[in-house]
């Protein structure tokens, strides 16, 4: 009986893959073998340390997905920020640190930290997407996520149509952080989007001034 009202529920209100949007089939759980094959990857061996340069020290920096407007991974990313899917957060950062570990990307990192949120934002939407994201890569990684170290102590402008140069300003000095845990550490810092890179670099300067032996940056995507 029990089987037969899941299987009606399922066919009424089908689990559906947030990159298409088609129902899941048997054996499909985070996304459809289409949208899996169909994903716009970086290869293994990329870094994006290109984008940070000359502007704050890294060891490495890497996005996991291209970023397209009306793209899949900007409904992956609407999907874990706007409808609360955190298991898929946790399953695309498991599957980022697999797919760089080809190249032992990040072999050294002690402790991975998301970029936080003020905590109104926090309140208001009840989670840090990009907390999941760096919970996949730290399990996958085998070591810690500091979700406690850094906060976000000034409440920040939306970045969108902002100018690289208003982006800087607008997070400037907004991060802090509160102990010496970081003292030492080889830190991966992770967001769900580079777009300027105005915020990581906010923070990542934040982090490195606290004493962090090296720095490293992991992004889900990064915009095209």
């Amino acid at each position: 009986m029990k089987s037969f009202v899941t299987d009606l529920v399922d066919l009424v209100f089908p689990n559906c893959c947030p990159g298409c949007g088609a129902p899941f089939i048997t054996g499909e759980e985070y996304l459809c073998s289409n949208c899996e094959l169909d994903l716009p990857v970086f290869p293994a061996s990329e870094q994006i340390l290109d984008r940070f340069a000359g502007r704050i020290k890294l060891v490495d920096a890497r996005s996991y997905l291209k970023f397209y407007n009306e793209g899949i991974a900007q409904k992956l990313l609407h999907a874990i920020k706007y409808k609360g899917d955190k298991e898929l957060g946790e399953h695309l950062g498991r599957e980022f640190i697999l797919h760089v570990s080809k190249e032992e990307a990040f072999a050294n990192i002690d402790i991975v930290i998301a970029i936080p949120l003020h905590k109104s934002k926090l309140l208001s939407r009840g989670y840090n997407q990009s907390y999941y994201l760096a919970k996949g890569m730290a399990n996958a990684l085998g070591v810690i996520i500091d979700n406690e170290s850094v906060i976000r102590y000034k409440k920040s402008e939306t970045q969108t149509r902002k100018s690289r140069a208003e982006r800087w300003q607008n997070v400037s000095g907004i991060f802090q952080v509160t102990n010496e845990s970081l003292k030492g550490k080889n830190v991966l810092l992770v967001d769900d989007v580079i777009t300027t890179g105005a915020t990581l670099e906010a923070c990542g300067e934040a982090i490195i001034d606290a004493g962090a032996e090296s720095l490293s940056i992991a992004a889900l995507a990064a915009a095209m």
